[in-house]
């Protein structure tokens, strides 16, 4: 009889291929992140039990892990780098802690912010302090990767905050200041927030913004609200919040800026979190556009829970052009990956408007719905936990505030991780669990 085979090393091929099966599944995962109709449990059997089995299939090279993971940390593909940085993490082996920590220091830019993903994600313990301690000391760019990894961890940030804010670099310091999302300390935040709303670069001002509404501060509120009113192109991802957690009076700034063209796609995905029939009628109206419709029909399904598709309320796709165009109207340098949004289905006014009609008596005048049933903490905890991921960071944030951070939900983590964390904040909050 064959003695039984104790090292991956005969199946050497099988475990590169994993890994690329993983860099490939990595992002499919994060498109699903997105989707306009899966849930998490199904975004978990489509893409993620895969994407696990590939990862699993790399962590089977034991210490040889460095060797699989060598090419893909020094190549240019961010989802190789991302799996191949998610292997190294989760591995203890000591000599996967080194190679990673290398990589790391040798690390910048868009290498850089792939690995920080790979690892935030990872199951870390003790064995990763190396890889910290390279963070910490690096310079002010790996100081925000730091940063970032604490906040998707809520882990309270420390000195490297105030490298990252001392940088001087817009898009560090925005970083730094969206760690202040889990400080320990709301003096220490409070005085940072405060200094990122006097700011006069707009990533920054909008990072301090959304950290201070999320940590319940009126200034960052008051901030958001004169944005609004100014009908200023840096409100618009902050108009979910104002609809959402608004008052009557705010809300109609959301109503307000759909007269501004640079804020209409992002007026009419808030009006959802307004949720009323004159909030519907908007979104009929703007299906008449046809650059508007794809986003006014995925508002009006997201409030009264209709499928375009599901229900015979999409419009048939308009014919493609010749390909390749003629080259008289052919741009080369145009961008030809379609925005998510440019994919939504589109909607036939029409059919929308009967459809409309029919169930128009469901919804009472001035009171907000979700999915054809009046919005309630509970019926936005069964969106989070049941309904598609798209829009899950807008309901969780407002979730966090009307409960004073006691329900919390990284969005962006695995599966296991999420339900985790799900029930441990329907605990802290008092919810029930979702139906």
């Amino acid at each position: 009889m064959n003695a039984v085979r104790t090292t991956a090393e005969p199946y050497w091929d099988l475990v590169e291929e994993s890994l690329e099966e993983a860099a490939f599944l990595w992002k499919r995962w994060e498109a699903d992140l997105e989707s306009l109709t899966r849930s998490l449990d199904e975004v978990w059997s489509w893409t993620e039990d895969r994407l696990q089995g590939a990862l699993d299939g790399v962590r089977v090279a034991g210490e040889k892990v460095v060797e699989v993971t060598e090419a893909a940390l020094c190549g240019k593909d961010p989802a190789a780098i991302t799996a191949a940085a998610h292997a190294l993490a989760a591995q203890t082996p000591a000599r996967a802690r080194e190679a990673l920590a290398t990589a790391v220091r040798n690390g910048n830019g868009k290498s850089l912010r792939a690995m920080t993903r790979g690892i935030e994600t990872a199951a870390l313990d003790g064995s990763f302090a190396p890889v910290t301690a390279v963070l910490a000391s690096a310079g002010p760019e790996h100081s925000a990767a730091l940063c970032r990894i604490k906040r998707f961890r809520r882990v309270s940030p420390g000195r490297e905050m105030t490298d990252a804010l001392q940088s001087g670099i817009a898009d560090l310091q925005a970083e730094a200041l969206r760690s202040l999302t889990y400080a320990a300390e709301p003096a220490l935040a409070a005085r940072h927030i405060a200094w990122g709303l006097k700011s006069g670069d707009q990533e920054v001002r909008r990072a301090a913004i959304q950290t201070g509404i999320r940590r319940g501060e009126p200034a960052a509120w008051q901030a958001a609200v004169q944005l609004a009113e100014e009908r200023n192109a840096a409100c618009a991802p902050l108009l979910p919040s104002i609809a959402a957690l608004g008052s009557p009076e705010e809300r109609q700034l959301v109503i307000g800026a759909l007269r501004e063209p640079s804020l209409q796609r992002a007026g009419l995905f808030a009006l959802a979190y307004i949720g009323t029939p004159q909030a519907v009628e908007i979104c009929l109206a703007g299906m008449r556009d046809e650059k508007l419709a794809r986003s006014a029909g995925e508002a009006y399904c997201a409030m009264t829970g209709a499928a375009l598709a599901r229900d015979g309320l999409a419009a048939s796709e308009p014919a493609e052009g010749p390909s390749p165009p003629p080259l008289e109207v052919d741009r080369l340098d145009a961008d030809l990956v379609p925005a998510a949004a440019d994919q939504w289905p589109c909607p036939d006014p029409d059919a929308v408007r009967r459809h409309w009609q029919g169930i128009q008596r469901q919804f009472a005048e001035g009171v907000r719905h979700w999915r054809g049933r009046p919005a309630s903490p509970e019926i936005l905890l069964d969106a989070i936990e049941r309904g598609p991921m798209l829009r899950r960071d807008d309901l969780v944030l407002e979730l966090a505030v009307r409960t004073g951070g006691k329900y919390d939900l990284e969005v962006r983590a695995f599966a296991h991780a999420q339900r985790s964390m799900m029930q441990a904040a329907r605990t802290r909050a008092a919810l029930p669990a979702a139906r």
